[in-house]
C-alpha cells in the first residue's frame, strides 16, 4: 500500500462546513441519523435545552450542506486517493500540496504566477507526478468553458518545477503533469502539450510505467522536501 501524506484537500475544505462530529464524508449520514435519534429524547432543565438547541443546529448544518457542489470534488479526490493507495509502498502520495515562490514568474508571456495548490503529488524512483482531479459532468464542463483545467494543472506543475529546480541533488528534476477526469470527459488539449489526461482506470499503470530516474537517496530527499508543503 502506498504511503499517504495528509488528506484530500477538497474533503478537508468540505468538512469545515460540517459539525466537528463529522470526520469524513462517510460519517455524514451516520452523524445525521444519531442526532435525529438523540432529538427524540426529552432533555430537562436549562442545560438540556442548550444541548437540544446545539443538536438541532448540527442537524440543520448537515442538511443545508448536503447539496453543496463541493461534494463532487471531494468524492472525486477520494476515489483517486483510494486508487493511488493501491500502489506499493515505494510510492508516496502527497495530498493538498501548496507551494509559493518568492517572486512572480512568467506564464504565457505574463508575469502572473507565484503560488499553486496541487491535489496530489506522487513521488517515487519513477519521478514526480502532479495530479489535478476533476469530477465534472458534461453539463458542468460546458458551463465552465472559460476555465481551463488543463491550464490549472499546467500552472501548478510549473510552480512545483521551479521550486524543485532551486534545490540540489537531484538537480532540476522533471515534473509530469496529469489532468485526471473522473468521468473521462476531458481530452488532451494541444494548447497545453505537456499536460496529459488520464482516468481512474489507467492512472496507476501510467505511474508505474514511468522510467526509473531517481536513486533511493534522491527519492527520499524529494519526499522530505515536498512533504513539508502538505496541508494537513
Amino acid at each position: 500500500m502506498a504511503v499517504i501524506h495528509g488528506v484530500a484537500s477538497s474533503e478537508r475544505d468540505l468538512l469545515n462546513k460540517y459539525p466537528h462530529a463529522v470526520n469524513t464524508i462517510k460519517d455524514i449520514d451516520k452523524v445525521h441519523k444519531n442526532l435525529k435519534e438523540q432529538m427524540k429524547q426529552k432533555d430537562k432543565g436549562f442545560f438540556g435545552r442548550i444541548r437540544r438547541m446545539h443538536r438541532q443546529w448540527q442537524i440543520n448544518t448537515i442538511e443545508e450542506n448536503r447539496n453543496d457542489p463541493m461534494h463532487a470534488g471531494a468524492s472525486g479526490e477520494l476515489q483517486v486517493l483510494d486508487e493511488l493507495s493501491k500502489l506499493s509502498d515505494d510510492y508516496h502520495i502527497m495530498c493538498g500540496v501548496e507551494f509559493e515562490l518568492s517572486n512572480y514568474i512568467t506564464y504565457k508571456n505574463q508575469k502572473n504566477l507565484k503560488s499553486a495548490q496541487l491535489d496530489f503529488v506522487v513521488v517515487s524512483k519513477r519521478g514526480i507526478v502532479v495530479i489535478e482531479v476533476k469530477n465534472w459532468s458534461d453539463a458542468y464542463h460546458k458551463q465552465n468553458m472559460d476555465f481551463s483545467p488543463h491550464e490549472q494543472v499546467d500552472r501548478g506543475g510549473l510552480v512545483l518545477w521551479v521550486s524543485l529546480k532551486s534545490w540540489q541533488d537531484p538537480t532540476n528534476p522533471p515534473v509530469t503533469k496529469v489532468l485526471l477526469s473522473i468521468q473521462s470527459n476531458m481530452k488532451y488539449d494541444p494548447n497545453f502539450k505537456f499536460v496529459l489526461t488520464r482516468n481512474l482506470d489507467n492512472i496507476n499503470s501510467f505511474i508505474t510505467g514511468q522510467k526509473i530516474i531517481f536513486s533511493e537517496t534522491e527519492t527520499k530527499r524529494v519526499i522530505d522536501r515536498i512533504s513539508g508543503h502538505v496541508t494537513l
